[in-house]
């Protein structure tokens, strides 16, 4: 049998600060192959991936953020090139699309063919 408990908040039964399970947590994130035509593998929360050029893509937010001061982070790798020299950096942010590049060594923009962005904030 299995159950399932559902829940908005925790506090500590000591009283104390109550804490939102829903504040916090990665509320979009995508997996895809950025080399050559662009195929989401896995994703939550995004409509669409725009290839803007090389090494330059845009996660589509199908709920938005309430502001664009979310936090970002991911990774890229392998491809032809050294991976362990690669990441993704922000370019823009708004409520409803995140702007990045992939990058090989210190602002080489590379489409590596797997690549991994993830956003943690407040959706609308």
């Amino acid at each position: 049998m299995t159950s399932l408990i559902k829940v908005d908040n925790i506090a500590p039964s000591a009283g104390g600060t109550e804490f939102s399970l829903t504040r916090g947590v990665t509320k979009v994130w995508a997996n895809f192959n950025g080399s050559g035509t662009v195929t989401i593998q896995n994703s939550e929360n995004v409509s669409s991936i725009t290839d803007n050029g090389t090494g330059d893509y845009s996660l589509n937010i199908t709920s938005s953020f309430d502001y664009a001061t979310y936090v970002t982070g991911g990774s890229a790798g392998p491809n032809s090139v050294d991976y362990t020299q690669s990441d993704i950096r922000p370019m823009t942010k708004t409520a409803s699309i995140f702007r990045f590049a992939s990058v090989y060594g210190s602002s080489t923009r590379f489409d590596y063919s797997d690549i991994s962005a993830l956003v943690i904030g407040d959706l609308a």
